[in-house]
């Protein structure tokens, strides 16, 4: 924590309204992969104190980040970055 970040939804994520909320699907070759990838979300999750909405499969995670109403907070947008840079590490 305590990087500055893009004031913005991270590249691939998708940004949504009433509430404000940032959704990404995240892809991955097998189970492995994504168990792994959501371990890493746990550690992010703690480190933050922040636990998006997340949904997963064998191949696949989606993150939901939601603000509170239709404000960023920086501390979850800097929670999507980290998700971001934790993905692009795992390739």
């Amino acid at each position: 924590m305590g990087t500055e970040i893009a004031a913005g939804c991270p590249d691939g994520w998708e940004e949504r309204g009433k509430p404000l909320s940032w959704t990404r699907r995240f892809s991955f070759p097998d189970y492995a992969a994504t168990r792994s990838f959501l371990d890493r979300l746990t550690e992010l999750s703690e480190e933050f104190d922040y636990y998006p909405n997340l949904n997963f499969a064998r191949d696949y995670v989606v993150v939901a980040v939601q603000f509170d109403g239709d404000q960023m907070d920086a501390r979850l947008a800097e929670y999507a970055h980290a998700a971001q840079a934790a993905y692009a590490a795992a390739e």
